[in-house]
């Protein structure tokens, strides 16, 4: 019988790993006697992630982790920026640090930006030079960019492919190691990747690739197997000769929906396992980098009709998704990708599949799981890294490219923490990023010149308003004393006063929403009640007045405090407990 009490897992997802200190064949900027390869901060600024910080986040949080005393530490892909050369063997020289130090054990999966196909990509990013101008390092020769002041040709940017990518992984679990109890792969026990590969074929039939499928089990200690899914999916594309550039589509939007299609054999694998594992009495849990259930509160419908397909709606797992993991007999499944720290299950007659959505490290809240494996349940604590202060190194730099460039960062550089960093640079991302690219222009427009206040007479206005109206049916509300009535009658219904809605921006609010909308209950930290509070009373006045006409303007604001409303509603997913054998999901009690 395995022990009662096995040793906690500690899981990172999302790392993204960038080496500060790593020699890419640019002179980079000279701090002390050090010299340093900063990320621009005005990418920063336009990204859904941060890039200089994390190589400091992803110290602080495995020295929190050897701190707890925890050796074994699942990695749940994009453990690198983009998969350069240089960056993967930096993750590994840092690995390595903690592995001879504390005697960890690490266990990786791929996820999309650590790995490409069979021959890899270029890559190019811009670095900072020491007058606050920048540089491209690129891989490809023969890239061109007028603003920069060098463009330097380096093959330690180049993302590899199967299975070269893996080889400075290759002591992390991708292949057999001394001291595993037992490990496999869909193919059997040999770890060559000549005896690891399948066949996929193009859309039309015509073209088949012979691809390396890098999932493996292991047992790690006693009593326990880590299911290790490499849901990476690349596919030839219709008229494309195997071997040319582009020639496979990317892996970032398919994930599990692509591996019902494509790595059917994985599948058939996975539910040997999970057979297994029931007979023989193992804790039997599922990792992979993409989400097998949706992590948004079941808000995917009401996301297409107020923005379109986005990219985060493309990247969301079909429900035949969750049914193929029902017939699998997998019941707990870990994931990253999304960097969005949620809860979801799905339930077929009297079985289940649970998803645990991964925060990542390098967006807001900022965060890693902790889990204990109990004989009834699993409990999983979620840890945060947002103490960990912002290094001065990075700091100075960023000055030294703010000052001539004007570069427009919101508080990023007012705040001395990564955690108020991150929310910030969440907070940012609104106006720099998702309003110019997502939200409909007349939609976005009123984001920015609205407050709460406004946003609530309209949910009172009787009549379908297009956009085109909306801000002169609000001008004429606000001076109309029965509108105004209603308004505060309504409000007080739900315990707010209308004087708590003014000062608070629509576009504060937006801000907000996407901070709920990623980080579920643990934004709730850096949300206060006064503004929850007002976010939810206009909320329920839009849903009183729901049912009006889909193209009315107070229609598609009604959605988006639906979308609030759920995004703040959804299962435990800070500290909770899953039970193994039931599915019950319970929140954890608070420590004291």
């Amino acid at each position: 019988m395995p022990p009662l009490e096995h040793p906690r897992i500690a899981v990172i997802a999302d790392a993204h790993f960038h080496d500060l200190y790593a020699d890419y064949g640019f002179s980079g900027v000279l701090q002390g006697d050090r010299r340093l390869t900063f990320r621009l901060l005005a990418d920063t600024a336009r990204s859904t992630r941060v890039f200089n910080e994390s190589y400091f986040a992803f110290h602080h949080a495995l020295d929190d982790i050897a701190e707890r005393g925890i050796r074994h530490v699942v990695l749940l892909g994009d453990y690198s920026d983009d998969g350069q050369v240089e960056t993967v063997k930096g993750v590994k020289r840092f690995l390595d640090q903690y592995a001879a130090r504390f005697g960890m054990r690490f266990y990786a999966t791929t996820g999309n930006h650590d790995i490409f196909g069979a021959d890899g990509r270029h890559r190019a990013k811009r670095f900072l030079n020491p007058d606050g101008g920048y540089s491209i390092l690129s891989s490809d020769p023969h890239m061109r960019d007028r603003g920069a002041h060098a463009v330097i040709a380096s093959d330690r940017m180049y993302c590899q492919g199967y299975p070269d990518g893996l080889d400075a992984m290759a002591d992390f679990g991708f292949y057999p190691r001394t001291g595993d109890l037992h490990w496999e792969t869909p193919f059997g026990t040999d770890g060559d990747p000549a005896a690891r590969l399948y066949e996929v074929h193009s859309p039309d039939g015509k073209t088949t690739r012979r691809l390396m499928d890098a999932s493996y089990l292991i047992e790690p200690f006693a009593g326990v197997w880590l299911l290790m899914i490499d849901a990476n999916v690349f596919v030839p594309i219709d008229g494309m000769t195997p071997g040319e550039e582009g020639d496979l589509a990317d892996s970032t939007s398919a994930g599990w929906n692509a591996m019902l299609f494509h790595k059917r054999f994985v599948l058939d694998w996975m539910a040997d396992v999970s057979r297994r594992a029931r007979l023989e009495g193992k804790c039997l849990l599922a990792f992979s980098h993409y989400p097998v259930l949706d992590p948004l509160d079941a808000t995917v419908e009401d996301e297409v009709a107020l923005l379109g397909r986005t990219g985060m709606v493309e990247r969301i797992p079909q429900i035949d998704v969750a049914e193929a993991l029902i017939a699998a007999g997998i019941d707990i499944h870990f994931s990253g990708h999304l960097h969005v720290n949620d809860t979801a299950q799905y339930r077929s007659g009297d079985r289940f599949v649970t998803n645990v959505a991964m925060p990542s490290l390098v967006a807001f809240p900022g965060a890693y799981k902790v889990l204990t494996i109990g004989d009834e349940r699993i409990d999983i604590e979620t840890v945060g890294i947002e103490a960990m202060p912002i290094d001065d190194d990075v700091r100075q730099a960023y000055r030294l490219e703010a000052l001539p460039s004007r570069l427009e960062a919101g508080g990023m550089l007012e705040v001395d923490d990564y955690g108020g960093f991150l929310f910030e640079h969440l907070g940012h991302l609104v106006g720099r990023r998702y309003l110019k690219r997502e939200w409909p222009k007349d939609i976005a427009a009123m984001i920015r010149a609205l407050d709460l206040a406004d946003l609530a007479t309209l949910s009172q206005v009787q009549e379908p308003v297009p956009a085109v109206d909306a801000m002169a049916a609000i001008a004429a509300a606000r001076n109309d004393p029965g509108v105004q009535q209603r308004l505060a009658a309504g409000l007080m219904e739900h315990g707010v006063e209308i004087g708590a809605l003014h000062g608070l921006s629509a576009r504060e609010f937006l801000a907000d929403w996407y901070r709920v909308r990623m980080g579920s209950e643990l934004a709730l930290d850096w949300i206060s009640k006064q503004k929850i509070a007002p976010y939810l009373a206009v909320g329920q006045l839009f849903a009183d007045h729901d049912g009006q006409e889909p193209g009315a303007v107070q229609a598609q604001f009604a959605l988006i405090f639906r979308m609030f409303s759920k995004y703040i509603s959804g299962l435990p997913s800070r500290d909770f407990s899953i039970d193994r054998i039931s599915g019950a999901i319970e929140r954890s009690l608070p420590k004291l």
